[in-house]
């Protein structure tokens, strides 16, 4: 009981400084806001806004410059599409590989057709002389060639592969490897053809052409001819038989190529006949051809 008597005296005796420490803050408080009223406030003038704008002017930027060339100018980046000379390029490219497989298929064909119908020969030969010693270095050189145009065949394809991922890689479109800008005259480089005088040099050479091409064909059968005959192969410069020497003893392959000789002769002179009556109907002499 006595606790309480004192904390309830210290208490009563506070009372009368409560309100004067209350009184005191407001003072105070009242005080230092008359003191902020009382200092001039700064007033901005067009002055102040001059200074403020020559200020945010003197301030260094970094410039937006562009590379420019040892010229001094400016250096543009020029994107320019495909040009007609690069697609003519690519097509002759493609062109030749192209031709260069299909050559390669054709002669393998050939080859094949060759060494099957030798195979069938060969069964139905009943000399075991020609049978070992005629058919079978016919098959085995047949063989051997084929085995070579396989080999020329995949590198021909495989040069035609890498030629499309060069295209790829380049970056030009990809529908040039069927282009035919290559078969196509160039501009720039035709020039007008001058008329040719078809004098008697101009038919014979049309004569000429006509005869490397038949000869051509012809070749080939004569030499396969000459080793079926001989048991060996011709040499250069040596003159084959000419068909029908043999009689009817000869062997069955050796008629066969008689037979394909003379049909390729007589259409030599049909057509060589037809070429002659073509120029005399433009105005060559008749004896020219003679």
């Amino acid at each position: 009981m006595v606790r309480r008597f004192l904390i309830g005296a210290c208490l009563l005796s506070l009372l009368p400084v409560i309100p004067g420490l209350s009184q005191s803050l407001a003072d105070l408080a009242r005080k230092e806001r008359e003191k902020q009223q009382g200092k001039p406030r700064k007033v901005y003038t067009n002055d102040d806004l001059t200074k403020y704008e020559d200020l945010r002017s003197s301030t260094p930027s970094t410039p937006t410059t562009q590379p420019s060339d040892s010229t001094g100018t400016s250096a543009k980046t020029v994107i320019s599409g495909p040009d007609d000379s690069s697609e003519r390029d690519w097509s002759k490219r493609f062109i030749e590989a192209k031709a260069r497989v299909q050559d390669s298929k054709t002669k393998g064909d050939a080859l094949q057709t060759k060494l099957n119908d030798l195979n069938m020969k060969l069964l139905r030969q009943s000399d075991v002389f020609d049978r070992e010693n005629v058919y079978g270095p016919l098959i085995a050189q047949a063989k051997q060639q084929i085995e070579e145009t396989k080999a020329e065949a995949a590198a021909a394809q495989l040069g035609l592969e890498d030629l499309r991922e060069e295209l790829r890689k380049s970056g030009n479109p990809v529908s040039w490897e069927n282009s035919e800008a290559a078969l196509k005259p160039d501009p720039k480089e035709t020039k007008p053809e001058e008329p040719k005088i078809k004098d008697q040099k101009y038919w014979q050479e049309k004569l000429s052409t006509i005869d490397k091409r038949y000869n051509a064909m012809i070749a080939p059968l004569e030499a396969e001819r000459f080793q079926l005959v001989n048991r060996r192969s011709l040499k250069e410069g040596e003159t084959p038989a000419p068909p029908g020497a043999l009689g009817m003893g000869a062997p069955p392959r050796v008629i066969d190529i008689d037979i394909q000789i003379k049909e390729l002769n007589q259409k030599r002179g049909e057509e060589k006949q037809e070429l002659v009556n073509q120029a005399i109907r433009e105005g060559a002499l008749p004896g020219w051809f003679r």
